[in-house]
């Protein structure tokens, strides 16, 4: 009687697959013949058998890879699979571990013809799989030397490529993926069975599928293609990629190597704009330091008028106001300064309350008369190391973006408190365990979503209020340079929560000895060191007020001329960093070798903090920020002529 079931048999050389037919065929099974896995997954897509003789080595992908693909399929699990292999005697095939029921090593064919119906009866059997792992017709062939040697390297060239960090793709001339190593596997984010047999291009993003295609077409002609653009997207990398055309006489196909350049890509951006935030403050303190001097000349010709028509009430309400409006710009460079991180200025152990408190006050009135601000500030809060001004200003600037979020209605709450942040609470900031006063700014506005939250600190980001962008990038940059951190939690339509942490300061510590002062007497000669002729011009006008024999110098070669030959002694040298021909730092050795008794008061529009730092861990006795009063400048040179 015929036996109707279904044998595919799966081999690359067309004797084997005649011999198989014919014998089959008369045992009245129905057979189709595929010459590679990727023809016999074809067939089995219509036509399920009831067994399969598959060989170990053929085109495209192997019979192993075959059986396991066959096996992760639920339809074909009841499939009777017989590996018929030539190399079962070199290989020591374990063809259990890959799925199949049994093994038939390729011999004599007059014995690999019962071979082969005796497995079909085991296949009758209850017992259908050969579970000792036996191989059938094993006695009957011989170990070859050659054999054994193209394994030994095949398996050479296994081991490199399953330990490469590119992803390796072989594909057919149709797009169909034969085969991918542990790498390519691993991007794609499938798993081998399924990956395997796959569109190579429907791994892409589907508007980059065709230019993909594109691509390997244009491999027919070039025999290789390299694309490092980050053109591709694979499984949410970003990834190069090169095709490389394979053309034998067997098959003609191409080779993706692909690798995942996200984090280089990651790496190159933030590098990218680390270089921009630098030029941008690289600019913005050209900027402050430029805007500075023009404010010395207002603010000193201002105090000037004042000296000289003292006590007239209608001049001084007018002197008043553009005084007001002149300090109210050095503000502004002050937060140019501080984006640009020559944020601080003088640090002094100061009273966390105290800061918010004196903050509230100033701002009170500028306040919607709709917005409720609440204080919540806790009893005996630890001390900052800090300036003063500064930290206004970030209070300020966060207490204005709350305030715009309210767009004139709701609630600000503003507190203050000792926080301790041990490891096992490091996951909200990425400040180190220690003692912290935080200062906590809370709104019920409008909030943010997650895409303006991630930009309210970049350089001039804004969404709508004048100057925001640069107030909130100010605002990290101080609180960067006072060590502390910052945090943002805001949800659309709920409200923003801004914390910042700056590191507490044991009240016990001393805010050093306090230096005794004289009060400057006689005629004092003062060297003034600026390029800028109106502000040289103003400080010599301030300084003569102050009863100081005044000495000019436009540059360095003026300031070491006069200092060398002067036949009196010189007081104190006030003098500019930047200077037309050297820096202040080149020029301060040179005027203290040949004046050893002569003090330096360092005078700049850009912040202590940077070059001026530098020249006074160099010895310089003081440094005061352009623009200044007239008592300011008084005072510092009481503080510096008269220190015992």
């Amino acid at each position: 009687m015929e036996d109707t079931r279904k044998i595919i048999i799966v081999d690359n050389h067309p004797v084997i697959l005649k011999f198989m037919t014919d014998l089959l065929e008369k045992q009245g099974y129905r057979v189709k013949t595929a010459t590679n896995s990727l023809s016999a997954l074809g067939i089995i897509d219509t036509w399920i058998p009831d067994a399969m003789f598959i060989d170990m080595v053929m085109p495209n992908i192997s019979g192993d890879k075959l059986c396991k693909i066959i096996r992760s399929m639920p339809k074909l699990n009841k499939i009777y699979i017989i590996i018929l292999s030539a190399i079962a005697a070199e290989a020591k095939i374990d063809f259990l571990e890959i799925g199949a029921d049994a093994c038939i090593a390729k011999g004599p064919f007059d014995k690999m013809s019962k071979h082969v119906l005796d497995v079909l009866n085991l296949m009758d059997s209850e017992n259908k799989k050969c579970v000792s792992g036996e191989i059938k017709g094993i006695e009957d062939v011989y170990e070859r030397e050659i054999a054994k040697e193209l394994l030994s390297a095949k398996k050479h060239f296994e081991i490199i490529l399953n330990n490469m960090s590119e992803g390796i793709f072989d594909i057919t001339h149709e797009g169909r993926i034969v085969y991918a190593n542990p790498s390519a596997i691993s991007l794609s984010g499938m798993t081998e069975e399924t990956l395997l047999t796959s569109d190579f291009y429907q791994l892409f993003q589907e508007d980059q599928r065709e230019e993909m295609k594109n691509l390997a077409s244009a491999t027919q002609s070039t025999a290789q293609i390299e694309v490092d653009e980050s053109l591709f997207d694979l499984n949410g990398k970003q990834v190069s990629v090169n095709l490389i055309s394979v053309d034998d006489s067997a098959n003609r196909s191409f080779v993706a190597v692909i690798n995942d350049i996200t984090l280089r890509k990651q790496m190159e951006n933030k590098l990218r704009d680390a270089r921009r935030a630098q030029a941008i403050a690289t600019m913005a303190g050209g900027i402050a330091h430029n805007f500075n001097n023009a404010l010395s000349v207002i603010t000193g010709n201002i105090e000037l008028l004042k000296i000289s028509i003292p006590e007239v009430e209608q001049i001084e309400k007018y002197t008043d106001e553009m005084d007001k409006s002149a300090y109210s710009m050095a503000n502004l460079t002050s937060q140019l300064l501080s984006y640009a991180e020559e944020g601080k200025y003088e640090i002094k152990i100061i009273s966390a309350n105290e800061i918010v408190e004196n903050t509230l006050s100033l701002i009170q009135h500028t306040m919607d008369p709709g917005i409720h601000v609440e204080k919540n500030i806790a009893e005996n809060v630890s001390r900052v190391k800090a300036d003063f001004t500064q930290i206004q200003m970030i209070i300020s600037a966060i207490i204005a973006n709350a305030q715009e979020a309210l767009d004139g209605n709701g609630f600000i709450r503003i507190s203050v408190r000792n926080e301790i942040i041990d490891v096992g609470s490091m996951g909200r900031l990425n400040e180190t365990p220690g003692n912290y006063v935080c200062f906590s700014v809370e709104d019920n506005g409008k909030g943010m979503d997650t895409e303006t939250k991630n930009k309210m600190f970049d350089p001039f980001f804004t969404t709508k209020l004048q100057g925001r962008g640069l107030s909130m990038a100010a605002v990290h940059g101080i609180v960067k340079n006072h060590d502390g951190s910052i945090s943002v939690n805001s949800k659309p339509d709920v409200g923003t929560q801004v914390d910042v942490l700056l590191p507490a300061v044991d009240t016990n510590i001393a805010g050093g000895a306090t230096k005794s002062m004289k009060t400057v007497n006689g005629t004092r000669t003062v060297l003034v060191i600026e390029d800028e002729e109106m502000v040289l011009d103003v400080s010599r006008k301030m300084l003569e007020k102050l009863n100081c024999h005044v000495l000019q110098a436009r540059n360095g070669s003026e300031a070491g001329n006069i200092v060398k030959n002067y036949t009196g002694d010189i007081d104190l040298a006030i003098m500019d960093i930047c200077l037309p021909d050297m820096m202040g730092g080149a020029l301060y050795p040179i005027i203290t070798k040949a004046c050893p008794k002569m003090k330096v008061l360092i005078s700049s529009g850009y912040s202590l903090e940077g070059p001026a730092r530098k020249i006074l861990d160099a010895g310089a006795e003081g440094f005061i920020q352009k623009p200044y009063s007239f008592s300011a400048l008084s005072k510092k040179l009481e503080e510096v002529l008269c220190t015992s």
